[in-house]
């Protein structure tokens, strides 16, 4: 497989005829980037064999291969899943190694429903079986449970999870050295080893991946131009109210579940006055209210 500091491929090999639904791999993998914080925005299906899945930084390519060759082994497998991961702005910096931890939690959701004969790392030579990735996968510290495999449920540690990464460099030159001078090691050692790396180490993010607790912007644009649409109309009733929503938009973020509440309370209120039954109402509250 070709790898560069913009893209990452990996796949799942099956030995034997397999029936795929595309539908069904392209939303698991985006429930995986749900729960790794890395929004999906879009699936597209090409075909019965292709489809791309959109991230707020990658595009997943995945693609079914028939009678497929690997340099690992003798014979071409009957299907391969592949699975090729594109930084979407290719003038921003590489988040090589973000990618490669969304890789392996993605390679291993897939692992656990589709039951692959090997899987293909993201070296050409980098090639564990089924029980070999398992146990690479699956290793558990005490410090951290791992996820469900049944179904995968947000936590907090969603942002630190995916910045969990193996030693890269590290790999590859055991990799290269193993296949190059054939030394005594085995590849599947290293491979292993590396992925394991991915779901062990400590839960501590980066200062680029700290989750700002603080702020409740939305993660789109299309919802956070909702939100200014919103508290823009809110002006044309009520501009104090709108005045102050478009602080709040400015300090902490833009929440459209915010700007609706508001806009469905200063609704309300105008129809009492209009009514004149804003005194009954308040009355009303204090007597529920006891």
């Amino acid at each position: 497989m070709a790898n560069s500091t913009q893209r990452v491929t990996a796949g799942l090999v099956f030995l034997g005829t397999r029936n795929f639904d595309i539908v069904r791999i392209g939303n698991r993998i985006s429930m995986v980037l749900d729960w790794l914080d890395e929004q999906t925005t879009g699936l597209r299906i090409l075909s019965d064999c292709e489809a791309n899945l959109n991230s707020d930084h990658f595009v997943l390519r995945i693609e079914i291969q028939q009678d497929h060759k690997l340099s690992a082994l003798s014979q071409p497998a009957e299907h391969f899943l592949a699975l090729s991961l594109l930084q979407t702005d290719p003038e921003a910096p590489p988040q090589t190694q973000l990618a490669l931890s969304v890789m392996a939690h993605v390679l291993r959701a897939l692992h656990s429903t589709l039951a692959p004969d090997f899987v293909q790392w993201i070296h050409p030579l980098a090639l564990l079986s089924h029980a070999e990735f398992l146990e690479a996968v699956t290793f558990q510290d005490e410090y951290e449970p791992a996820a469900p495999q049944a179904e995968i449920v947000p936590h907090p540690n969603a942002a630190a999870a995916r910045c969990r990464l193996p030693d890269i460099e590290l790999t590859h030159q055991a990799l290269h050295a193993r296949y190059v001078s054939e030394s005594d090691a085995a590849p599947e050692d290293h491979v292993a080893g590396a992925l394991r790396a991915v779901f062990r180490d400590s839960l501590e993010t980066t200062p680029a991946a700290t989750i700002q607790t603080d702020s409740i912007r939305e993660s789109t644009a299309p919802l956070r131009l909702s939100v200014w649409i919103l508290t823009i109309t809110l002006g044309l009733f009520a501009l104090p109210v709108a005045a102050a929503l478009a602080i709040v938009n400015l300090m902490r973020g833009e929440n459209l579940r915010l700007a609706s509440q508001t806009a469905a309370m200063t609704g309300l209120f105008l129809t009492l006055q209009v009514n004149g039954a804003t005194a009954q109402a308040l009355q009303a509250m204090q007597d529920l209210l006891g």
